[in-house]
C-alpha cells in the first residue's frame, strides 16, 4: 500500500493527484487530498491568527465533503507510543508516518516536506529523519522528493566520501 504524505513545503505541487494523498495541516486549501492531519494548537497564540482562520476553514471542507480529519482528539496516540515504543514526536510530519506505519503502509513518500535552513522547520528537522529511519528499519519504503533537507546531511554531502546524496 502507498500513501504520499504532502507538506506545504516548496515543492509540495509535484505530488501526484491520484492514489492516497495525505495532506499536512491547511494543504487542502492548495489542492484535493483524501485525508488531513494537522496536530497543531492554534489556541494559545504560537501561531497566527492567519493560521488559525485557515485550519479552521481546513476543518469545515473535511467535514463538508467526508475527508478525514487527524488531530490530537482523534490521533491514536496511545495505540502508536505501545507500537512504535517511542513518543519522540517533533512536527505534524513525524505524526503522519508513524501513522502511516500504523495503518499498514509499505510505500510513503514526501512531497513539501523541505525542513531547510532558511525556516524554523531546520529546528524540528530531527524528528522526520527520525521517523523517516524508524519507518526504512521496518522495512518500508520511505522516499523524499523535491527540494528537502530530509534525510539529508547539512551540507548534501555523504560523511567521508564527500559525494552528493541521492
Amino acid at each position: 500500500m502507498q500513501v504520499s504524505i504532502i507538506g506545504k513545503g516548496r515543492t509540495w505541487n509535484e505530488a501526484p493527484q491520484d492514489g492516497e494523498c495525505w495532506g499536512i495541516t491547511q494543504l487542502i486549501l492548495r489542492r484535493p487530498v483524501n485525508l488531513v492531519i494537522d496536530m497543531n494548537v492554534y489556541e494559545d497564540g504560537r501561531w497566527g491568527e492567519q493560521e488559525k482562520q485557515d485550519a479552521q476553514t481546513a476543518r469545515e471542507i473535511c467535514k463538508r465533503d467526508s475527508i478525514p480529519y487527524i488531530c490530537l482528539e482523534n490521533y491514536p496516540i496511545d495505540e502508536i507510543v505501545s507500537e512504535f515504543k517511542t513518543d519522540y514526536f517533533s512536527s505534524t510530519v513525524d505524526y503522519a508516518i508513524a501513522l502511516a506505519m500504523f495503518r499498514g503502509y509499505t510505500d510513503i513518500d514526501l512531497y513539501g516536506v523541505t525542513m531547510d535552513g532558511a525556516s524554523d522547520y531546520y529546528k524540528i528537522k530531527c524528528g522526520c529523519d527520525f521517523w523517516c529511519g524508524y519507518a526504512k528499519g521496518r522495512g518500508v519504503n520511505i522516499k523524499t522528493h523535491g527540494i528537502t533537507t530530509v534525510m539529508k546531511t547539512q551540507d548534501g554531502l555523504l560523511y567521508g566520501y564527500g559525494t552528493k546524496q541521492t
